[in-house]
């Protein structure tokens, strides 16, 4: 459930053109469930190949990209998934800093359209073999 008070910090209220009708509530509300979500994961590890068996059910190659001070980056249509560690090769972002560890994510950032979101939260619940936390709605922890 959407609260109003959010609602109405996010409004689009003023981003409109001379002549338009201010949004309705449902307005707001519709725009707020379409527009891209966030998930965070703290410290996961998962299954042996669990985190390729993710990918490929998002139709992500299996093959990352380190992206800047956050991490490793699996870009798909839709969809981004960062982790501090790399599941598949076992290294940490930050080269040298801790010893190789496959199938360890570490930290999980996850942001797209809504409907893939969702999709790669049940699958990280489905192949992790371990969950510290996690923040819906936002990246709390990359």
């Amino acid at each position: 459930m959407i609260k109003l008070k959010s609602l109405i910090k996010e409004a689009y209220a003023w981003e409109r053109k001379f002549g338009e009708k201010l949004p309705t509530l449902a307005d707001v509300q519709r725009k707020k469930l379409t527009e891209a979500k966030e998930h965070g994961f703290d410290l996961t590890d998962f299954k042996h190949n669990g985190f390729k068996q993710l990918l490929k059910a998002l139709k992500i190659r299996p093959k990352a990209k380190l992206g800047g001070k956050y991490g490793w980056e699996w870009k798909g249509n839709g969809i981004l998934v960062v982790t501090g560690n790399n599941p598949i090769t076992g290294e940490y972002y930050k080269s040298g800093a801790r010893e190789n560890e496959k199938d360890y994510a570490s930290y999980i950032g996850i942001e797209g359209k809504p409907e893939l979101v969702q999709q790669a939260v049940e699958l990280v619940h489905k192949w992790a073999s371990y969950i510290k936390d996690e923040s819906p709605g936002k990246r709390s922890y990359i």
